[in-house]
C-alpha cells in the first residue's frame, strides 16, 4: 500500500495540471500577439539600389505635436519593415522624429543616460552609422562660415560625386555612431548633418513658400547593417517625386535614396 503522503502528493500534482490546462469559467484565452506579414524581399545580392520610402505623411507640424511615426527599412532585403519588428534584426535604418528626419542604425544596446531608448533597443543587432564629409566636394557648394550651402538647389551631380568618392570603408567599427543618430546640419544644437534645413527661408528672402525646406547635402552615409554588412547611402530628397526646388506645397516625407550594399562582409565598393 502507498503511504497516504504519496497519494496526497499525486492528487495535488493532478489538480495543478488540470488548473493549468483550464481557464476560469467565462474567461476568453488571450491569443499571442501576431507580427504582421513582411513584404517580399527585393534585394538578394550585393549591388546598387534606389529607393523611395514613404514616411509618416499623415502627421503634420501644423497640429503642434510633431509626432511622426518612425519608419524602418531593411537595406539587406530591400523592403520596408513594420514597426512591430522594431526590437528585431529585420531592419537596418530607421527614420524618426519631425518629418522622419533623424536617421538611426539598428543597435539593440542604444540607450541614453536620461532613459530614452533608440528605436531598436533590445534587438540583437549592433549596427552603426558614419557621415562622410568630403573636403573636395564641400569646397564646391558649402559656406563653412555661415554653415549653409552657397546656393540651392544643390546640383545632384555633386551628390553623385560624393557618393562615388566613397570607395572603401576606412573607419573602424568603434568609430561608428552606434548609440546616436544623424540629423539636419547644425540645427537645434546639432553638429554636421546630412541635410540643410532652411528654417527661415534665408536662401530665398521674401518668398514664404521657400521657408522650412530641407535640402539634402552631398554627404554619404556609411551604415553597418543588422547582419554586420556594410553599405554606403546618399539621400537625394525628402519630397514626393524629388522636385528640383521644393516649396511648402511639396509633399513630404518621401525619402529617396541610393545605396550600395556589400552582402559578403567586405568593405571595398570598387569590386
Amino acid at each position: 500500500m502507498r503511504p497516504i503522503k504519496s497519494h496526497i502528493t499525486v492528487l495535488l500534482i493532478s489538480v495543478a495540471v488540470l488548473a493549468a490546462g483550464c481557464s476560469k469559467e467565462g474567461e476568453v484565452p488571450v491569443p499571442e500577439k501576431q507580427l504582421p506579414e513582411l513584404p517580399l524581399v527585393t534585394v538578394t545580392k550585393s549591388g546598387e539600389y534606389t529607393v523611395t520610402l514613404k514616411g509618416d505623411t499623415e502627421a503634420k507640424m501644423t497640429t503642434g505635436d510633431g509626432n511622426f511615426k518612425p519608419v524602418f527599412y531593411s537595406l539587406e532585403d530591400g523592403r520596408a519593415i513594420p514597426a512591430e519588428y522594431a526590437a528585431t534584426d529585420k531592419w537596418d535604418i530607421a527614420f524618426t522624429s519631425i518629418y522622419n528626419s533623424s536617421i538611426w542604425a539598428n543597435n539593440g544596446e542604444a540607450i541614453f543616460e536620461n532613459g530614452n531608448k533608440a528605436p531598436g533597443y533590445g534587438s540583437p543587432a549592433r549596427g552603426g552609422l558614419h557621415l562622410v564629409i568630403d573636403p573636395s566636394v564641400e569646397a564646391k557648394y558649402y559656406d563653412g562660415e555661415k554653415l549653409q550651402p552657397k546656393q540651392v538647389p544643390i546640383d545632384q551631380s555633386l551628390l553623385d560625386e560624393a557618393y562615388s568618392n566613397v570607395k572603401t570603408i576606412t573607419i573602424a567599427d568603434n568609430q561608428l555612431i552606434s548609440k546616436g543618430y544623424l540629423t539636419l546640419d547644425y540645427f537645434l544644437g546639432s553638429g554636421a548633418g546630412y541635410a540643410f534645413y532652411d528654417f527661415y527661408g534665408a536662401m530665398f528672402p521674401g518668398d514664404k513658400t521657400r521657408a522650412h525646406i530641407v535640402y539634402n547635402l552631398p554627404r554619404t552615409i556609411i551604415i553597418k547593417t543588422a547582419k554586420g554588412n556594410y553599405t554606403k547611402l546618399i539621400i537625394y530628397s525628402f519630397y514626393k517625386d524629388s522636385p528640383l526646388s521644393p516649396t511648402l506645397e511639396s509633399e513630404a516625407p518621401y525619402i529617396t535614396f541610393k545605396y550600395t550594399i556589400l552582402k559578403d562582409g567586405t568593405k571595398d565598393f570598387t569590386k
